[in-house]
C-alpha cells in the first residue's frame, strides 16, 4: 500500500486518494490483535515520518490562517503523547499530520472549512521554511526536561474542541500514561512550565484533556478521583500551588 502512494505524495491533493484509502485500511484492523496494529500503525507512522523530513510531500507555504482566531490564554491542557518515551519532534509532526490534518481537510466538519478540502494541507506553523504539525505547545521529557513546540501565540489542534484550542496552552507528558502515574520530577516540570510562564491561570483552569473532551481518557484513567482525590491531577495542582507560593 505505501509502496503506491509514493507517486501521490508531490501531488497537491494527495490526501483526497490516501485518506479514504487509509480509513478503509484501518477497519480492517479493528478485528486484529493489539499487536499487528501497533506494527500497522508504526510502520505508517514511518512512511510519513521519512518522506516529510525529506519533503516529498506536497504541503502549503503557509497555512490555514487559523492563528488569527487566537483568544486570550486563559486555560492549560494536559495531556500525555500515548507512545512510549522518547518521542521526536518530527515523528509527533507526522503522526498529526496524517492523524489529524489530512483527515479534517479531506472531510471538513465546521460549514466555515469547507473550502479547506481540495486545498494544500498546511498548519500554518513554521520551523525552518517547513510546516509543522505539532498539537502540543510543550512536551515534557521523563527527566523533567521540557521542549517548547508551539509559540503562545499558535494555536495546537490538541482539544477536540476548538473554543479550547484557541484560548489554551497543551502540555504533554512524553510517555503512556493511560494506566500509570507520571513521577514528581514530571509534574514539578509542568508546575515549573507554569509557574514560568502562566502564572496567571487559576488552578480551576488547569484541566486534563478528558475534562474538556469526554471521548478520551488522556492524559491517563488515573488522572481524576474526586471521590476522595487521588487521581494524580490533585498531586498535580498542589505542585503548582507550591511552586506558586516560593515564587510569591
Amino acid at each position: 500500500m505505501f509502496v503506491r502512494w509514493l507517486p501521490l505524495l508531490p501531488n497537491p491533493l494527495w490526501y483526497l486518494t490516501i485518506v479514504p484509502e487509509l480509513e478503509a485500511f484501518q477497519r480492517t484492523l479493528t478485528n486484529e490483535n493489539h499487536s499487528v496494529r501497533h506494527t500497522c500503525t508504526e510502520l505508517l507512522y514511518d512512511f510519513f515520518e521519512s518522506h516529510s523530513s525529506r519533503s516529498h510531500i506536497a504541503l502549503a507555504a503557509n497555512g490555514i490562517g487559523a492563528d488569527a482566531e487566537r483568544k486570550k490564554i486563559d486555560t492549560i491542557v494536559i495531556h500525555h503523547t500515548s507512545n512510549p518515551p522518547g518521542l521526536r519532534p518530527e515523528r509527533l509532526s507526522a503522526i498529526e499530520l496524517i492523524r489529524l490534518y489530512a483527515p479534517y481537510f479531506a472531510h471538513p466538519t465546521l460549514q466555515v472549512d469547507r473550502h479547506l478540502n481540495g486545498k494544500l494541507i498546511g498548519s500554518g506553523h513554521l520551523r525552518n521554511g517547513k510546516q509543522v504539525f505539532w498539537p502540543y505547545h510543550w512536551l515534557v521529557r521523563k527527566n523533567g526536561n521540557a521542549e517548547r513546540l508551539l509559540y503562545n501565540s499558535e494555536i495546537g489542534w490538541h482539544a477536540g474542541n476548538w473554543a479550547i484550542n484557541c484560548s489554551s496552552i497543551a502540555i504533554a507528558l512524553d510517555n503512556d500514561y493511560e494506566h500509570s502515574v507520571p513521577s514528581k520530577t514530571e509534574l514539578d516540570a509542568i508546575a515549573n512550565i507554569i509557574k514560568c510562564h502562566y502564572p496567571y491561570i487559576p488552578l480551576a483552569r488547569i484541566l486534563g484533556h478528558r475534562e474538556v473532551n469526554p471521548r478520551t481518557s488522556c492524559p491517563s484513567e488515573l488522572f481524576l478521583n474526586s471521590a476522595d482525590c487521588t487521581g494524580w491531577k490533585f498531586e498535580l495542582l498542589s505542585s503548582v500551588a507550591k511552586h506558586s507560593q516560593r515564587a510569591a
